[in-house]
């Protein structure tokens, strides 16, 4: 049961007034998917403590070799950045299959995270961008690999009070296409994703990550499949040994959504869509 609510502005306000509030407390941003785990139950908290307006997370700025995209900001506000359009192009795709129009408005990609669902697009996105993540716990920061932070379906390594202050974007020229079979037609959950960010020369890719979700435990790298296309020239035998190998590197299961058998045909056809796009 919620006894106490409380909300700050800045980092120094947070640190210094944490601890005062019950021990059983949760960070809240956007809340959409947390207020959906506190009615069902499966997230119990004595306190919530509201970040949503704390302006060091709402940041997007320039940082040399990278770019800050901090974990508050809005995902309806990533289409209006000069920043965001050049080196996070893997989050402009995902906006267009990121839930409905209300939910962009407050949703946030540190919610994403945190959330740690195996379909959460702006992970995906993130994933394929080869982004890291910024922790603060008391004013310590420390820079961690997602892979590192999302454990499982719901699980996650963040300790109490740590928070996931934003994520640097590595700047390195590419495009970013991305695929998603939905539940619904309309803003669904995914049955399964793929994003792809790379950039090719004389018809040669010479860099390329590829992310997955829905399709395993994680949202997850195709290092395996990465490796074989790099410095390759698109044609149909490669195509199609890619596919073979990126349909051993996920793992789905059968759900409510869908089986195991189509999730992985679906990630071999999102594959053959985007190497077909570029050749």
């Amino acid at each position: 049961m919620i006894k106490e609510a409380a909300k700050y502005y800045n980092l120094k306000e947070l640190w210094n007034n944490l601890s005062r509030h019950p021990e059983n407390r949760v960070f809240i941003a956007g809340g959409s998917d947390l207020t959906i785990s506190l009615k069902k139950g499966s997230v119990k908290t004595d306190c919530l403590v509201d970040i949503s307006d704390i302006k060091e997370l709402s940041l997007i700025e320039d940082r040399k070799d990278h770019i800050f995209v901090g974990a508050g900001v809005k995902i309806s506000e990533f289409k209006k950045n000069d920043l965001v359009k050049k080196y996070f192009p893997a989050m402009l795709e995902a906006i267009r299959y990121f839930a409905s129009p209300s939910i962009r408005n407050t949703a946030t990609l540190g919610g994403n995270l945190a959330n740690s669902s195996p379909s959460a697009d702006g992970v995906l996105a993130l994933v394929a961008s080869r982004a890291v993540a910024v922790l603060n716990y008391y004013n310590q920061r420390k820079n961690s690999d997602i892979k590192d932070i999302f454990l499982g379906p719901k699980k996650n390594s963040l300790k109490k009070d740590e928070l996931i202050e934003g994520f640097l974007i590595p700047k390195w020229e590419h495009r970013a296409l991305f695929f998603k079979s939905m539940a619904r037609k309309i803003f669904g959950i995914s049955k399964a994703g793929l994003c792809i960010c790379l950039n090719q020369k004389n018809g040669f890719i010479k860099d390329i990550s590829i992310a997955v979700s829905s399709v395993a435990p994680v949202v997850k790298r195709c290092f395996e499949t990465e490796s074989f296309l790099k410095d390759k020239k698109i044609d149909l035998s490669v195509i199609e040994f890619a596919m073979g190998i990126i349909s051993d590197e996920v793992s789905p299961i059968t759900d409510h959504r869908s089986t195991n058998d189509y999730r992985r045909e679906i990630i071999k056809v999102f594959l053959k869509r985007a190497l077909n796009s570029i050749r």
